[in-house]
């Protein structure tokens, strides 16, 4: 089988016939009309050259016309590459003074500025072809920090749904000065014998710990024990929750409800201020009988100094109004 030649491309088919009639078509006029103004003997010849003539220039004027349009669909091809190019470069230009600006913002905050940027560089790690679940667990996570940060500063305060766990063992961490705490038996107890309640879950007990940690390095802790009924204090549950409290270093005193300030005693909340700065507040949904653990509605962490001092006033009466556990 021998080897063909290539067709042209279909629109140039068209284009060169067309231009072939055109010559033709030209030619033949100007031979006709020159023929029938030029007198003479070689007026044939005449006419065929003068005809001729007229036939090229028709056909370089439309080659020209040609060229032209094709140069001026370059330019506009080059002229919209050069627009989308300087888009995406305008795009970059903004992105990078973006981030400077981010930055730049993220230098003169207190944070410090190894965390953030261990965030940002340890995002982009993460990749195209990383299943979508994992790709939208780790916006999750990224959307809910970002929602925190923001209720915490604009709104000096942040709410958790449910019973938090990583703000409390966090804030006890990094406490430095004091950390002062009301417990209730509506979010601390089970039943009148105080067994299977916070302080015996894996929270509890890490949570004790941290602050044996604390006394250890001289930040005063102290806790209040309230409590709803008089046969929750001489339980043996209680003494061994309170025994185990004050034998790593926690002042522990009890009050029962009846003998706190009347004027407290229809708001009281179970709350733990950290440094007297800031306030961590765990609200228990109804509960329907003694043997039901307690289930917390909602976890507020509040920063507003109105009501820190509000908290610290509540907890200096309270202190001042329990007895020593024993």
């Amino acid at each position: 089988m021998t080897g063909a030649e290539p067709e042209p491309p279909p629109t140039l088919v068209p284009r060169i016939v067309r231009k072939a009639l055109v010559t033709v078509l030209v030619g033949g006029v100007s031979y006709l009309v020159s023929n029938a103004l030029i007198p003479g003997p070689n007026e044939d010849l005449w006419s065929l050259l003068l005809a001729t003539f007229i036939s090229g220039v028709a056909f370089v004027v439309q080659f020209l016309v040609d060229v032209d349009d094709q140069l001026e669909t370059v330019r506009k091809e080059q002229s919209r590459q050069h627009s989308k190019t300087h888009a995406l470069v305008a795009d970059s230009f903004t992105r990078i003074n973006e981030a400077s600006r981010l930055f730049g913002l993220m230098e003169t905050s207190s944070l410090h500025t190894r965390g953030v940027a261990e965030l940002v560089q340890n995002a982009t790690k993460i990749r195209d072809d990383m299943p979508d679940l994992v790709k939208s667990l780790v916006h999750h996570e990224i959307s809910r920090m970002a929602k925190f940060l923001g209720e915490l500063t604009d709104g000096r305060y942040a709410v958790y749904e449910g019973e938090d766990r990583d703000w409390l063992l966090a804030l006890v961490k990094n406490t430095q000065i004091s950390l002062d705490a009301i417990s209730l038996t509506s979010v601390d107890a089970r039943d009148i014998e105080f067994a299977g309640g916070f302080w015996h879950t894996d929270l509890g007990q890490r949570y004790v710990k941290l602050q044996r940690d604390l006394v250890q390095r001289g930040v005063r802790v102290r806790r209040v024990f309230v409590m709803d009924r008089s046969e929750r204090l001489d339980s043996d549950a209680f003494r061994r929750v309170w025994k185990w409290q004050a034998g790593v270093g926690i002042e522990v005193r009890t009050l029962l409800l009846t003998d706190a300030p009347p004027l407290l005693r229809g708001s009281l909340s179970d709350f733990i201020l950290f440094d007297g700065v800031v306030y961590y507040e765990s609200n228990p949904a109804p509960q329907l009988g003694d043997d039901i653990a307690p289930v917390i509605h909602s976890t507020v962490l509040v920063r507003d100094q109105e009501r820190v001092r509000e908290r610290r006033e509540r907890f200096s009466e309270l202190w001042q109004a329990a007895t020593p556990a024993a």
